[in-house]
């Protein structure tokens, strides 16, 4: 029997979630950040809430994806 590690890095997926980063639809640098980072790949629209967050994604404009991850991890001191 093998034990996983559920350890994490800063506040981003955890060792088990690695497969998440090569995953098309989300964004590597917002998914280290901490982000869910799913992206909506017909508008490039991204999910900036925080990584394994409840509920349905809150997409935002590609061309705002930035300043609202910023914000988000400001306010919600991630």
């Amino acid at each position: 029997m093998h034990a996983q590690s559920d350890s994490k890095t800063d506040s981003g997926p955890s060792a088990n979630d690695v497969s998440e980063l090569h995953n098309a639809s989300v964004d590597e640098g917002a998914a280290r950040q901490g982000a869910c980072a799913q992206v909506h790949l017909p508008t490039g629209a991204m999910c900036t809430l925080r990584h394994g967050h409840e509920g349905s994604c809150q997409f935002s404009p590609a061309g705002q994806v930035d300043t609202l991850l910023a914000r988000r991890k400001t306010a919600e001191r991630w």
